[in-house]
Formats: structure tokens, sequence, C-alpha cells
């Protein structure tokens, strides 16, 4: 009786402990489909913006992507409603970049004074 009941308890803690797994590996697999949709999305949009920077603002963007991707993120978003509004006509240089990036600057630390310094 002490055996089966035991026998009983084994099976079920490995129910759940498959069980359990399974979940992580589904919640896993559910991630990972969203970081490549979002990573998708997130190319297709840069790839539209890209086309509106001068070489200099593409500069610094890729700058900016590599020491701050958020940031870099942030500013896609802003430049691609700025394109869709339609306020943003021909190109967008490095000087009207700085301006946009110090906006986003402002709203996201509202007490931090920005500096961008070209070296």
């Amino acid at each position: 009786m002490d055996s089966e009941l035991e026998d009983l308890k084994k099976r079920r803690v490995e129910q759940l402990k498959q069980a359990y797994s399974e979940q992580l590996q589904s919640q896993s697999s559910d991630r990972q489909q969203a970081e490549a949709e979002m990573a998708q999305q997130i190319g297709a949009l840069e790839g539209a913006v890209k086309a509106h920077l001068t070489k200099e603002a593409l500069q610094r963007y890729g700058t900016l992507k590599l020491a701050h991707p958020e940031t870099a993120t942030q500013l896609l978003i802003a430049v691609a409603q700025a394109i869709e509004a339609g306020k943003l006509k021909g190109m967008l240089g490095d000087e009207q970049l700085k301006e946009v990036l110090q906006q986003l600057s402002r709203l996201t630390h509202k007490n931090k004074e920005t500096k961008i310094t070209r070296r």
C-alpha cells in the first residue's frame, strides 16, 4: 500500500515536471517568435527612415544604434511618425536629427541636460 502511494506520488511529480517543462518551452517559443516579428518590423521601419537621412545623419544614427539601441529605436519611431504625418519633406540632416534626439531626451529625461558632441 505504501509503495503504491509512493509510486503514485512519483508519477504525479513527474507529470507536473513534464507539464511545467512543456509550458516553459511554449513560452520560450512564443517569446522568440514575438522578438523575431519585432526585429522584422524594426528592420522595415529602419529601411524606410534611412531613405530620408543624409550621410551625416546616417552616421550619427549608426553610432547611436551601437551605443544606445533603445534610444535609436525611439528615434526611428519619432522620425517615421514625422514622415507619415507629412512633417518631414526631403532629407533629414545631422542638425535636424540632433534636434529630434534632444526633444526625445527632454521627453524621457525631464530634468537632465543632454549634450551631443561630435568627436
